[in-house]
């Protein structure tokens, strides 16, 4: 029997560009760029980061196209030693790419451009890494093209009849996902990690008057963790409910920070912690990432667990 060790993340690969300014430019004008930078990105690559920052190799679903950036992502794999297994490197697509415009105070700005990253088949995920799977996480942004989410949510289903665990992060652009298509994902979810904004528009979505966290745990979803940035995190499980104190740092991008809290849960869950000592290491690698311009970067163990017991 296969042992079930290994962490899937659903998410596409992407250029994240850089572009640091005092403030932005008013439609038609113009304003100096103090510096620019590029780096590979995206939720997966985020998710996946943190978590090979604590000791566990990933494997990332995602189709990288043939262009520069595509050549770039490639080369950035292979420098970081990511897992391939299920990546796809596509002929003739482009990658998709994203301009973050930041300003002096951290506002940040975005112009995305959709590539082939979100283009999904079931034969990107073997049967034999199907069947040695853990937990899977997917975001939202994953969800958005009907033609592959459709696809997703059947290879999910498999995964989940596999024994493997799904979270679910909406990302904020959940209100574009077909409504059947997040239906589906909702009732595969045993762990949901939406923010205050993409819980607004998960209620918007399920058409739900006033937001009960109890609902979610009554379509199936186990655990619900509500990330809430500098104020913390609150959650719900089947049996308990806490809240979950945020870390003091100085933070200077919070590019991330999402998906980072997102790979720390991961990490603890697979090491089989509990929940609240899941939800720590999560908030400390988010707290991490946000002293780190851009959307993600080294750190160790140690460094987490260094951050944890000095808060007590």
């Amino acid at each position: 029997m296969t042992q079930k060790s290994q962490i899937l993340i659903f998410g596409g690969i992407i250029v994240d560009q850089y572009v640091i300014v005092d403030h932005s430019p008013d439609r038609g004008g113009d304003v100096l760029i103090s510096d620019s930078f590029f780096r590979v990105g995206g939720c997966a690559i985020n998710v996946g980061t943190t978590l090979k920052n604590l000791g566990i190799q990933p494997h990332i679903v995602s189709n990288v196209g043939d262009d520069t950036w595509g050549r770039k992502i490639k080369d950035y794999l292979d420098l970081h030693h990511f897992s391939r297994e299920a990546i796809r490197f596509a002929d003739d697509k482009k990658s998709g790419y994203c301009i973050s415009i930041v300003e002096y105070d951290g506002e940040r700005t975005f112009l995305t451009y959709k590539g082939c990253e979100s283009q999904f088949s079931r034969v990107m995920i073997s049967r034999e890494l199907c069947e040695s799977v853990s937990y899977v996480y997917v975001t939202g942004y994953y969800l958005l093209v009907p033609e592959y989410a459709h696809n997703v949510v059947h290879q999910l289903t498999d995964l989940k009849q596999a024994g493997a665990q799904l979270v679910f992060d909406p990302g904020p652009l959940a209100a574009l996902i077909e409504d059947e298509v997040l239906h589906s994902v909702l009732k595969l979810t045993d762990l949901l990690i939406p923010n205050l904004t993409e819980l607004d528009i998960l209620e918007r979505k399920l058409k739900w008057d006033n937001m009960e966290i109890s609902r979610f745990i009554e379509t199936g979803i186990r655990n619900v963790v509500l990330k809430k940035g500098s104020k913390g995190a609150e959650v719900w499980t089947e049996d308990t409910y806490f809240k979950a104190s945020p870390f003091a740092v100085n933070s200077v991008d919070t590019t991330g920070a999402g998906d980072s809290f997102a790979g720390g849960l991961l990490y603890g869950l697979s090491k089989g912690y509990d929940m609240k000592t899941s939800v720590k290491i999560a908030s400390a690698c988010g707290a991490i990432t946000t002293t780190i311009m851009g959307p993600h970067g080294e750190f160790t163990v140690g460094d987490v667990t260094g951050m944890i017991e000095k808060e007590g």
